[in-house]
Formats: C-alpha cells, structure tokens, sequence
C-alpha cells in the first residue's frame, strides 16, 4: 500500500471524523433542559477537547504520509517574542495542573523577522505542548534570541532585530533533560523509522515529527543541546525570509509599521471603497466572503477582523463562528472581529454575542467611532509589545 493510498484513506476517515463529532456535539448542544445545567457544560466542554485531540492527531498522520511540505504562508515581519509569548500563555490555560508549566525567558530586546507567522506558531505550539505534557510537573523554560549575521558583532546590532540577526532560536529546558533527548529525536527522525512505546507517544511523537517537518520545510534544525556550560535542553534554529511577497487576496496599503493591519470582509463594492477611505492610514486586506474571511485569518495574523454580516455563501455570523472554532482548536490567539451591520441595535447585539465577536458598528460607518475604536487598538498593541 502506497503512502498516497494511505493518505487517501486517512482523508476519507478525517472527514468521515470530522462529520461525526460535529453533528454530535450539534445535537448535544440543542437539549435546552440541561443547556443550564454547569456539570452537563463540564462535560461537554471535556468531550469537545477530546476529539479536537483525536480530528487534530488525524491530520497530523496524513501530514506525515504527504510527500509535499506543508504549504507555504506569505511571510510576514512580526515579533516573535510577542508571539512566543501568546502561545506559551495558551497551552499553559489549557494544560492546568497536569503538565509542566512553561516559563518565557524573555530576551533583552524583542526579536523581529519575517517568517511565516502561522508555521511559526503551530511548530511551536506542538514542540512546547509535547514537552509539558511529557513532563508532569516542575517548570520548563523556554527562551528566544535572535542568530546573529556571520561576521556581525555585537556592536553592530540594532533594537529591532531585523537588522542585525539571520534569524531566530528557541532555547527549551524542560525539567528533565530526558525529554529534551526524546523531542529532539522526534524532531529529526524519519516517521518510517519510529517505534512508539506508549500511548503518549503515540499522541506527542506524532505532532512533534510534523512540527520536524515544518521545521525544516523553513529551512530551520533542531538539535539536542548538550554543552556542559548550559542545562541540557533542546534548540530549535530558523532563518528569517528573504522574499518580498505582498498580501495575497488583499488590497494593502504602503506598509507603515505605525499600521494597523486590517481585514475587511465586505462584498459590495460601494461599501468596501468607503470603508477604504476611512481607513486609508492603515493595512487594509479584503475577503468578498466568509469563506474568504476564514481562508484570510487562517493565513495571516491581524489586528482586527471588520466583518459584515449579510455575504453570499457564508453570513458574517457563521464566518465569526468558524474562526473562533479554528482558533480553539489550533491555540492561536482570538483575533478582534468587529461586526459591521445595519441591521437594529437588539439584532446587532444577539447576534455578535452568540457569534463571538469582539464589538460592532452600525452602517454606514460614523468616521469618529471608527477612528476611536483604531486608536484603542493601538494603545493594546503598544502595551502588549
């Protein structure tokens, strides 16, 4: 049996999955006598966490089997100890007491570089989950610092990063270095290679040979770390990108590190362009759909999401809903999303609420509400850096 066969076959029982456990969790979520009822929630919640592991470790198998790398986002510049620092915060609220808790070391100076944003993250959220749960209690201490140019000392660096680094690497010290030995081999093994001895091997050696993947599909290593003049730990090394791609889909402005980056799923064209001359200071990307909006959040990180509700194929509401399904289910940070409506106040508000969203605001847009809630959006940007 080929690996493509193989692949076929795990496509088919992902979705085969994937329609079950929705349908499932639908119907259980319509009871409305025990919608009320907090240990009947408990339980739903533990079940939902459950097969998001079960639908999350199925694709990662058919990841393994694909000849191809992973596909590709568009790089972007970003800072990678503000991103570092967002994922380690996730898995340790969604651990609780039953892992070890990741500790950020943070550098001097925050790192910047361009890569691709999302494969950064999803290595990193399956390496430093696998060491956490790997090991029960104590603390791991994750560190970041930035791989200084050949030939460039010291004396030559610069406050963003950028600049005056080839790229960027991961320090990881869990408490034992026997796991740190484990997740390196896992990192750079061959799946056709691997036994599995346990069940936890089976469901943290899994993502951590796709997380080996993606590393060197960015053209990154890893490598056990073993000098005497440091705790034993692993090291995860990757190399900023060169290329100047532009946004994909979008419709961007001239890039100002002062701007905001922004989707805007509208499908009318008059409404878009007004949107657009409002918002002609900042980093404006469109989606003509919910489709396209998912599609959009899935590939990039923004610092707002504005989405109208009434599109063709998939309504704004649903859209919401989608993305905030993903986000849980990979750990990436909820990103703003603010409704954008003409529909009445009463409607405006039920519908955000049960959607997820972050805020909404009537159409056709008033420019001062506009420009207050983008500064507000800075202002958490600027405290959060």
């Amino acid at each position: 049996m080929t690996n493509q066969t193989i692949r076929s076959l795990l496509d088919y029982l992902s979705n085969e999955a994937r329609n079950s456990v929705h349908a499932t969790f639908g119907l259980m979520a319509l009871g409305p006598d025990l919608a009320a009822d907090p240990n009947w929630q408990s339980c739903l919640d533990a079940s939902k966490s459950s097969a998001d592991r079960l639908l999350g470790s199925i694709d990662d198998i058919r990841e393994l089997f694909s000849a191809e790398a992973p596909p590709a986002d568009l790089a972007e510049e970003f800072d990678v100890t503000l991103c570092l620092g967002e994922t380690i915060e996730v898995l340790n609220l969604a651990s609780g007491d039953h892992a070890s808790r990741l500790i950020l070391q943070p550098p001097t100076t925050p790192v910047v570089g361009r890569q691709d944003r999302r494969a950064v993250e999803q290595t990193l959220t399956r390496v430093l989950g696998a060491v956490s749960k790997l090991s029960p209690r104590g603390e791991a201490r994750v560190a970041v610092a930035a791989l200084p140019t050949a030939g460039l000392t010291s004396a030559g660096s610069t406050s963003t990063g950028l600049a005056s680094s080839s790229g960027v690497r991961f320090e990881i010290v869990p408490p034992s270095s026997n796991i740190a030995l484990r997740v390196a081999d896992w990192l750079n093994a061959n799946p056709e290679e691997v036994h599995f001895k346990d069940a936890d091997d089976v469901l943290f050696g899994v993502a951590t040979l796709v997380a080996g993947k993606r590393i060197r599909a960015l053209g990154g290593t890893a490598e056990f770390q073993c000098d005497a003049r440091s705790p034993m730990g692993l090291t995860i090394s990757l190399p900023w990108r060169t290329d100047a791609s532009d946004h994909s889909g979008a419709e961007p402005s001239e890039h100002d590190h002062s701007a905001l980056n922004i989707l805007v799923a509208e499908d009318a064209d008059e409404s878009f362009a007004l949107t657009r001359i409002l918002l002609q200071r900042e980093s404006v990307w469109r989606a003509r759909d919910g489709h396209q909006a998912i599609d959009l959040v899935k590939k990039r990180r923004f610092d707002v999401v504005f989405m109208d509700v009434h599109m063709p194929g998939m309504d704004g509401y649903k859209a919401i809903r989608s993305i905030r399904d993903w986000e849980t289910q990979t750990g990436n940070a909820r990103t703003p999303i603010v409704v954008l409506s003409s529909d009445d106040l009463d409607t405006q508000t039920r519908g955000a609420a049960q959607a997820g969203c972050s805020g909404f605001l009537r159409k056709p847009l008033d420019n001062r509400d506009l420009l207050d809630l983008l500064e507000r959006l800075k202002d958490v940007r600027t405290l959060s850096a």
